[in-house]
């Protein structure tokens, strides 16, 4: 009993048994999402020169997770002002209060000043400044306090010489105090004006005042504000500098009023007298920024593939809306949660992809019944791909989110075509007057097999992707999941459709074939003028494919998966105020190691490097050894020195750190035997040289697979070679076209892993055709002269094709809407390159091809 005999025998078994596998795949689905990671951070080879300049930096500047807070003075009537340090600090307090996770602290140049002016202040800093302002206030009390008295009550008397006694008594006049006793006498020895008096008599016996603070408080008070207390800060702070404590009169408030001076100079001063490279590193043009750190490296996983950035972004998004005006949150955390948010909103267009599947698959098979069928065929693979997403996960621990709706859009638009070339032949074996039997034996043997031969080329094209560093789990998740669809769809489909039999179609479209109706099909017209210009049609395919070519080997890319986003996230708009403030590297500077095992003498060698920086094209400041911005300074070099054995300078450019400036600018710093660069743009180049050599060899790998793949299901090696050569023109002239859309219409940088995902996925998935148009034509040639073979087998697969063409570019075309550049530019490749595949390439380049590389001699009617 043959297999086609058996499921149709045992369908309800079969439809049992894939009800169990439903019910077990129930925790995958339902738990594949918590593998998801938003991040799009790539890995690098630990021996590269970036990650060892980076892991040495990471010793001395942890390179932690971090959320970074942006507060605009638009929102604040001054960004110095104390109203706005009394915002910010609170902003920190609730944050250190909050239960975030992994939170290790926040900085800000707030908390920043806060905490210099406190080291400022040891205990016994304040212990003097303290007894500083005692003695000063009871000096100018004992000096002062008297004699203002005095005045007040003279003042009530009229200032008559005769009441200067009863003025004096009133005032507790002390006989026995000497100041109080030489200031009477000597008021009672002057003339003048009452105050005039009054002072000179102060003048006159404040010596009698033992204090060290006597001199000062005279020259400084008078009876109208010897008890202000400005007044005594500002007398204390000068008694201090006088003395060799020096400090400013509100440094001296501070310190007399708190025992948290730094807080309470910022409640009450602000930012006044902040240090310069404080504001540099806090405040630029009209923004500041507040940095949220956490205990975990930048770009670790915590839980469910998402950083600790991710996690905390809306908790400090909801303590910011309480203590602040308008901030706004940014990081990498940040972006890939408003990330995650966003395209979880594009995920309605799925649901349209269903929606067209059904009206395509109703068009072309003329069946309500097959519409409502592949609804649940291709929801049953996508449930099998999530399943796969959910195997990848427990191996990998997370899997990218880009990979979620690659898969997603791949699942629909693969089960779709294996559903309707299984489908398209069951109802064309019946409209040609084949039984049931051996209609639905025809269907499921025959074009069952190429659907297997197609599958296994996707599945195993697509493993490939294993082999790119940081795209493991795309190469399992997809080899599983079209290797599931496989098995659905060639033993669930046959069963269902064996309850069906022919009521699975319309009376409308099961009008028997005529023998030449064939002819009068426009996919067989078009073969026919293909075959007999074939040479024009190669010579023309060939030119536009070199120019192609060249495209696809010479168009810029860029490493920044951000560029895109629109601008309406949040965090995206931050990141630009940020780089429009602070300069594009403020973000990513270069950091340039020197290993001082490596010289004879540091100081002179770290001197040499410094000038050697400034003098670099595109720095604009350094930071580091003798270097501070854009002067060369002797500083204080053992802040800068790593572990005794390295020194670090952190260099910013005026260049995008993704830019091509600033990669020349850092591969000439590289080129240095002096340095150790590491930072991001220094990252990118590892990147760009690592995959150049692996892409290489993943191009020369799939082609490999695919060509093994086809030549022995075809026993052929000139299959391949016309449909690899086919699908690559294709992928070529759609990397260059998608170049000048992503350029001149869409404003925004190709990313460089469009390229090679489109040469994967469109070679797996082209090849698909492949399979299905070669089964046809060969079985055509066994009757069949070969031009004629080709001209049918096109005829009776044309529509088929197309449709099956159509589709897939629909729902892989569906990433085009998710608004992040990469899934952006991707759906817009597939869109191109698969109307390019479906109406050139198949239709017009394959007949021309297979007529010029095939002869009747080498066929003689009978291919195997």
């Amino acid at each position: 009993m043959s297999l086609t005999q058996k499921i149709r025998k045992k369908r309800i078994l079969v439809v049992i048994i894939w009800v169990v596998i439903l019910l077990l795949m129930i925790p995958a689905v339902l738990g594949y999402s918590g593998f998801l990671t938003y991040s799009t951070t790539t890995n690098v080879s630990s021996h590269a020169e970036s990650t060892i300049a980076n892991k040495i930096v990471s010793e001395k500047y942890q390179q932690n997770s971090t959320l970074i807070v942006v507060i605009n003075s638009t929102y604040y009537q001054n960004l110095s002002s104390s109203d706005t340090a009394k915002s910010i600090l609170a902003f920190q307090s609730s944050l250190n209060s909050s239960s975030l996770k992994y939170f290790s602290g926040s900085q800000s140049i707030y908390s920043a000043y806060m905490t210099a002016i406190n080291k400022e202040f040891n205990k016994s800093n304040i212990e003097n400044i303290r007894d500083a302002y005692s003695g000063i206030n009871a000096t100018s009390h004992d000096i002062f306090s008297f004699p203002s008295n005095f005045y007040a009550h003279w003042e009530i008397n009229s200032f008559a010489n005769s009441s200067i006694y009863t003025a004096a008594e009133s005032s507790g006049y002390n006989n026995s105090n000497s100041y109080e006793h030489d200031f009477i006498s000597s008021i009672n020895n002057t003339t003048g004006s009452p105050f005039g008096r009054v002072s000179s008599a102060i003048q006159n016996s404040y010596q009698a005042i033992k204090t060290p603070y006597t001199n000062i408080v005279y020259s400084t008070f008078t009876i109208n504000n010897y008890s202000n207390s400005g007044s005594l800060v500002n007398a204390t702070a000068f008694y201090l500098s006088e003395n060799g404590i020096y400090i400013n009169n509100y440094m001296a408030s501070a310190a007399i009023h708190s025992n948290d001076p730094g807080k309470y100079y910022l409640y009450h001063y602000g930012l006044l007298n902040v240090p310069s490279y404080l504001k540099k590193e806090y405040m630029a043009g009209d923004i500041g920024i507040i940095n949220v750190i956490f205990t975990v490296k930048s770009g670790t996983d915590i839980v469910g593939g998402k950083t600790a950035g991710e996690l905390a972004t809306p908790a400090v998004e909801n303590v910011a809306g309480k203590d602040l005006n308008h901030a706004l949150i940014t990081g990498n955390g940040a972006i890939s949660y408003e990330t995650s948010k966003e395209t979880a909103k594009a995920g309605f267009a799925f649901g349209l992809i269903f929606i067209f599947l059904a009206i395509a698959i109703f068009i072309t098979l003329v069946s309500w019944k097959s519409a409502i069928l592949v609804f649940m065929i291709s929801g049953i693979a996508l449930l099998l791909g999530y399943t796969s997403e959910y195997l990848s996960g427990l191996l990998f621990h997370h899997v990218s989110f880009i990979v979620n709706y690659t898969l997603t859009a791949v699942i629909l638009g693969v089960s779709a075509d294996y559903f309707v070339f299984i489908v398209s032949r069951y109802r064309e074996s019946l409209r040609a007057g084949k039984t049931e039997d051996e209609a639905f034996g025809e269907a499921v043997s025959k074009s069952g097999k190429s659907v297997t031969i197609s599958g296994l080329t996707v599945a195993f094209s697509l493993f490939t992707f294993y082999f790119i560093p940081g795209f493991r789990s795309w190469g399992t998740s997809l080899l599983f999941a079209v290797i599931f669809t496989i098995i659905l769809e060639t033993t669930l489909l046959p069963a269902a459709m064996s309850f069906f039999g022919k009521k699975l179609f319309m009376a409308y479209g099961m009008k028997k074939i005529g023998k030449d109706d064939v002819k009068n099909s426009i996919f067989y017209k078009i073969a026919g003028r293909s075959v007999r210009h074939k040479i024009l049609v190669i010579a023309i395919i060939g030119i536009l494919g070199a120019s192609g070519i060249y495209g696809f080997l010479a168009v810029p890319t860029s490493y920044n998966f951000n560029t895109g986003l629109p601008q309406s996230l949040s965090s995206v708009h931050a990141e630009t105020e940020i780089n429009n403030n602070f300069g594009d590297s403020h973000l990513y500077p270069v950091y340039d190691v020197v290993n001082l095992s490596k010289t004879t003498n540091a100081n002179s060698t770290l001197l040499s490097d410094a000038k050697y920086l400034f003098n670099t094209s595109g720095v604009t400041s350094v930071y580091g050894p003798f270097a501070a911005g854009k002067n060369v300074t002797d500083n204080n070099i053992t802040s800068y020195i790593i572990n005794g054995k390295y020194a670090v300078f952190t260099v910013y450019l005026k260049y995008n750190p993704y830019s091509k400036n600033a990669i020349n600018t850092v591969t000439e710093m590289r080129s240095s035997n002096n340095f150790i660069v590491g930072g991001l743009t220094s990252t990118i180049i590892d990147e760009k040289n690592a995959n150049s050599r692996i892409y290489t060899e993943l191009e020369v790998l799939i082609v490999a697979v695919i060509g093994l793949i086809i030549g022995i299901s075809f026993k052929s090696w000139k299959y391949p070679f016309i449909s690899l050569i086919g699908v690559f023109f294709s992928v070529a002239w759609t990397t260059s076209i998608l170049y000048f859309i992503s350029t001149y219409l869409l404003h925004e940088a190709l990313i460089y892993l469009i390229p090679i995902i489109l040469f994967i996925i469109l070679f797996s998935l082209g090849n698909d055709y492949t399979v299905f148009i070669i089964s046809r034509i060969r079985e055509e040639q066994k009757e069949k002269k070969n031009d004629e073979a080709i001209k049918h087998g096109i005829g009776y697969s044309g529509k088929v094709v197309t449709s099956l063409g159509l589709i897939l570019a629909v729902s892989l075309g569906s990433l085009s809407i998710i608004p992040v550049a990469f899934l952006e530019e991707l759906g817009i490749a597939f869109i191109i390159s698969l109307l390019i595949d479906t109406f050139i390439i198949r239709n017009i380049y394959f007949p021309a091809m297979i007529s010029i590389l095939f002869r009747d001699k080498n066929h003689n009617h009978k291919q195997p």
